[in-house]
């Protein structure tokens, strides 16, 4: 869905990320992310849904100025290697916060998880198999993260929200690893 904005209005993103771009090397501000989802899935296990949800959107905003700034400054093999596996983690991060929480059950929580990896999976397959990284289909992780962020923040005044939230996500992620399964097949005539 906001991969439709990016391409839609692709300078928009750099006009909004301008005032917070400075040289530094792209690899700190990925470990940084990666270090904001594991506290946002500490604040989850603690029920601090508020602190959660700011986390959340921190992580999401310190995932596109990485990448944003590397392509200002320099990209580079591990630099990407290192920002795939954090996403990872991240994602894995913020749903065992979820669970830990009480807020979905175990199963709904590992369905998440897998689904979430899936699509991740396929998107990065794509790169292997075609050198361009697949970002297509219905939920991207930017997505993910602003409803699971929203999803927390509504869960301080309608319990039942995250559980709700996570239920869409695992359904719409569904859906979009069929979409980026599909276009990847297609493309590999």
């Amino acid at each position: 869905m906001l991969q439709w904005i990016n391409t839609r209005w692709p300078g928009l993103r750099h006009k909004l990320l301008k005032p917070f771009i400075f040289k530094v090397n792209p690899n700190k501000v990925t470990l940084l992310a990666l270090l904001v989802a594991i506290a946002a899935g500490l604040a989850l296990w603690q029920q601090m849904l508020l602190f959660a949800a700011l986390l959340i959107f921190l992580n999401g905003f310190l995932d596109i100025l990485d990448g944003e700034i590397a392509l200002r400054y320099g990209k580079s093999k591990r630099g990407d290697l290192l920002d795939h596996t954090t996403d990872r983690l991240a994602d894995i991060a913020i749903i065992a916060g979820i669970i830990a929480g009480g807020f979905v059950n175990m199963l709904i929580g590992l369905q998440a998880l897998v689904i979430i990896l899936l699509v991740s999976f396929i998107g990065t397959e794509a790169q292997a198999l075609t050198e361009k990284r697949l970002y297509a289909g219905l939920l991207g992780r930017a997505d993910r993260l602003l409803l699971l962020a929203i999803g927390s923040a509504a869960e301080v005044l309608w319990p039942g929200s995250l559980l709700l939230i996570v239920i869409i996500v695992v359904v719409l992620s569904a859906i979009t690893f069929g979409q980026r399964f599909a276009t990847l097949w297609c493309s590999l005539r």
